[in-house]
């Protein structure tokens, strides 16, 4: 039976929106539940509960893992990724815009003497996933006495796959941002006058006003022309100027990628897009996150395996109307 309330909670803390709990009574709250289903309330764990509540405990966590991943990306990418989810079997295609306008011809009063035109779209195209996935394990003893956290488990591998996406959407950027020329492209120490000509060329191209993001490091190194007491205690207080000529700028969360201390994202360029509609990376999910237990296979130390599983998929609109501007 589907423990809405459970699965809520989870959800709920992964949006920190948890009502009249602090997260920790919220997390406290659903680790509660959790061993309530796996009849280890009392401090002891029930193998028989567990079996028999293990589809139920399944589901929750795998909804908790579906929000908290989410819910994530659309926080550290919400300014350049088009987020869509669909059912398994689903294939979802997108249009490229196309910067193709009108014709318009001079006629002579009382005629209608007008060529028609088309505008010419490019090819829908689809993007393709694939399933990404986790095994872990615990030793048998620990998983009798009940001793595995699921909260923190929960925790652990959604910021696993929050990290591993993160790493794939930089790459799909880079390398769409390298493919790039100019004058949507520029290269260099910073310079006022250059990145003016390359926000104008992009309002141009869009016919939106810009907004520019990257790392915090990297939008350090822009600095305007003009400064005032006022805008020096705001960098103060910011780390960054938040306004330049008027555009505004923004804060690509860092991270670091898997097992390494090595950032994910490079420090060295700064992204200008049409300030609230370009998202040029399209991040498709299929499905929602599988957990399978390894039930039935006999392990040499006895130990416990669960496998987490997703399905998503990473593109760059090739049409996308931005510019990039790499810091030397």
């Amino acid at each position: 039976m589907r423990n809405n309330k459970l699965i809520q909670l989870g959800i709920d803390l992964s949006k920190g929106t948890t009502g009249n709990y602090s997260t920790e009574e919220a997390n406290d709250k659903l680790r509660e539940s959790l061993n309530k289903l796996m009849g280890s309330e009392d401090g002891r764990f029930n193998a028989k509960a567990f079996r028999k509540n293990k589809l139920e405990i399944f589901e929750i966590l795998e909804e908790v893992i579906d929000a908290r991943v989410e819910e994530g990306l659309k926080e550290q990418f919400e300014e350049f990724v088009d987020y869509r989810s669909v059912k398994f079997g689903d294939k979802l295609s997108f249009l490229p815009e196309t910067d193709e306008l009108f014709e318009v011809a001079e006629i002579a009063g009382g005629t209608n003497n007008l060529n028609r035109q088309r505008i010419t779209y490019g090819r829908p195209y689809q993007i393709s996933t694939g399933w990404e996935g986790v095994k872990i394990y615990e030793e048998l003893e620990r998983f009798l006495a009940g001793y595995i956290d699921w909260v923190k488990l929960v925790d652990k591998v959604e910021r696993s796959f929050k990290r591993e996406i993160t790493e794939k959407i930089f790459t799909a950027i880079k390398a769409a941002y390298n493919a790039l020329s100019a004058p949507y492209r520029y290269g260099g120490a910073w310079n006022a006058d250059q990145f003016d000509t390359l926000v104008a060329h992009v309002e141009a191209l869009s016919g939106l006003k810009p907004m520019v993001i990257g790392t915090r490091k990297a939008v350090r190194k822009a600095i305007p022309e003009f400064i005032s007491e006022k805008m020096k205690d705001e960098r103060n207080q910011d780390g960054y100027f938040k306004t330049i000529d008027g555009i505004t700028f923004g804060i690509i969360p860092q991270a670091h990628k898997i097992g390494t201390t090595e950032f994910a994202i490079d420090d060295d360029f700064l992204l200008v897009l049409p300030n609230g509609d370009e998202k040029i990376v399209k991040f498709v999910m299929e499905g929602e996150a599988l957990i399978e237990d390894g039930e039935g296979k006999t392990n040499a130390d006895d130990s416990k395996e669960y496998s987490v599983r997703k399905k998503f998929g990473i593109g760059v609109e090739k049409t996308a109307k931005y510019g990039v501007y790499i810091l030397e």
